[in-house]
């Protein structure tokens, strides 16, 4: 079975230059998740497997592989077999198997949990630093990526603590932060499309990680244990004031991590990866064929997805009369 990773034409050149680039060093990571979803796979895969390709259009025969949203770019279907990476984004029904990113999210038979690869070429918290005097937050700046209360460095934070926003080229360096969040909102909302990305980075930097009420956290971790969970501003101080003033409570969660690590290494992930395509994939893929060759296509899923998409449109153009 050949599997071919599928990036929209819009990122044709940093496609073209994708061969040549390195993980953790010179690779973008920080691009849209179309790109990045295949491209990070593709480049951890290739070493663990000949045959993996890449390019900008689905192949038929093949099993092809790409982001929900670069599937909505590449559009109609042209006989092929399709993989999707659904992210945060609504479901897709014109695709033939999909990955999820939060654990605690319910699986029909085509679908299967994924954990996204971390950040590459991480720098973890520098050992010679002593006490807590810094914690940050390294992601992208949107709805329900990070509290408000955070973004406008309101009273939740101790005035003794510097609070940083870590800009995208730089969320793999994490040297000189004390302490990671993860709150997208002080309540406890269960934000179940969202990955628990920021759980792997934490581990790996070697530093606690202070976070919502995630089910993605809560089912990868344990809360209090492998990770801090709050809800509220006052909650959120308590968790700073313990961490910086309670050495042995800090390095619990630091030591915690280090052996949770292990799980998310590079090639702990790749085996994960390649074991799902080796067997769920593969099995579905074979079906795909054989229900091809008798004549059988999927109308009812492509009829769904385009009245979704239909639907959508409408729902934009009411929102925009709505605001003029």
């Amino acid at each position: 079975m050949s599997i071919h990773f599928v990036i929209p034409s819009v990122y044709a050149d940093e496609v073209a230059a994708l061969p040549d680039r390195t993980l953790g060093k010179d690779y973008p990571y920080w691009l849209a998740g179309r790109f990045i979803w295949v491209a990070h796979s593709w480049l951890v895969l290739r070493e663990y497997r000949e045959g993996m390709t890449l390019g900008t259009a689905p192949i038929p025969g093949r099993v092809n592989f790409s982001h929900v949203m670069g599937w909505r770019d590449i559009g109609a279907r042209s006989g092929e077999y399709r993989v999707s990476a659904r992210a945060d984004y609504p479901r897709m029904f014109d695709v033939d198997f999909e990955i999820l990113q939060n654990p605690a999210v319910k699986m029909g038979t085509r679908q299967a949990y994924l954990p996204h690869w971390p950040v590459p070429g991480i720098i973890p918290r520098d050992r010679s630093r002593m006490g807590v005097h810094t914690f940050a937050y390294a992601g992208r700046i949107g709805p329900l990526n990070l509290a408000e209360e955070l973004k406008n460095r309101t009273d939740c934070i101790l005035p003794d603590l510097e609070f940083r926003i870590i800009p995208p080229e730089r969320w793999h360096d994490l040297s000189q932060v004390d302490a990671l969040v993860a709150i997208r909102s002080l309540d406890t909302a269960r934000h179940e499309s969202k990955p628990p990305s920021k759980l792997f980075l934490a581990w790996l930097a070697d530093i606690p990680l202070i976070a919502g009420y995630d089910s993605a956290f809560s089912t990868v971790g344990a809360p209090g244990v492998e990770y801090i969970r709050v809800s509220s501003a006052d909650e959120l101080r308590s968790a700073l004031k313990r961490l910086r003033d309670d050495p042995e409570f800090y390095q619990s969660f630091v030591e915690k991590g280090r052996v949770r690590a292990k799980e998310i290494s590079q090639d702990a992930l790749a085996r994960i990866w390649l074991e799902l395509f080796d067997t769920r994939i593969a099995a579905d893929f074979e079906a795909w064929k054989d229900l091809r060759m008798k004549g059988l296509h999927f109308l009812a899923a492509r009829g769904a997805d385009r009245s979704r998409n239909v639907a959508s449109h409408i729902r934009r153009q009411l929102r925009n009369l709505g605001g003029s």
